[in-house]
């Protein structure tokens, strides 16, 4: 009785694909790639250097400037806009205390943040 019960769910469990004189043959899906990136898709060189850094600040500029159409970003339009790491750092990156900070203070406060975090250099013998 159990050798038939599993026979029929091993029977259940496999596909219902019907297959007359040819083999059937399913494309594999690689699950790290969506779906609409074709096969054919070229796999290009990572940006790197100032093409890389000129990115990053297009990205980091677009919010920025639309909390801030003047140009100048108050806290409570950086909340409102939610902007969260400028809400958090807003003391450090208004270094002038103005009450509101431009993308370069914020630009600024990165760059002296990357440093710190990049630490001194040592010199290689």
């Amino acid at each position: 009785m159990r050798a038939a019960l599993a026979l029929i769910f091993g029977m259940l469990a496999l596909p219902a694909v019907a297959v007359t004189g040819a083999t059937m043959e399913r494309p594999l899906c690689d699950p790290c790639v969506p779906a609409m990136v074709s096969k054919s898709a070229r796999i290009t060189a990572p940006t790197r250097g100032a093409e890389l850094r000129a990115q990053v600040e297009a990205k980091l500029r677009a919010p920025f400037e639309a909390a801030a159409p003047g140009g100048l970003l108050t806290r409570a339009q950086a909340r409102a806009a939610g902007l969260g790491f400028i809400d958090r750092h807003f003391d450090a990156i208004d270094g002038a205390r103005r009450g509101a900070v431009t993308f370069d203070d914020y630009q600024r406060f990165l760059d002296a943040r990357a440093a710190a975090a990049a630490g001194p250099r040592r010199l290689q013998p």
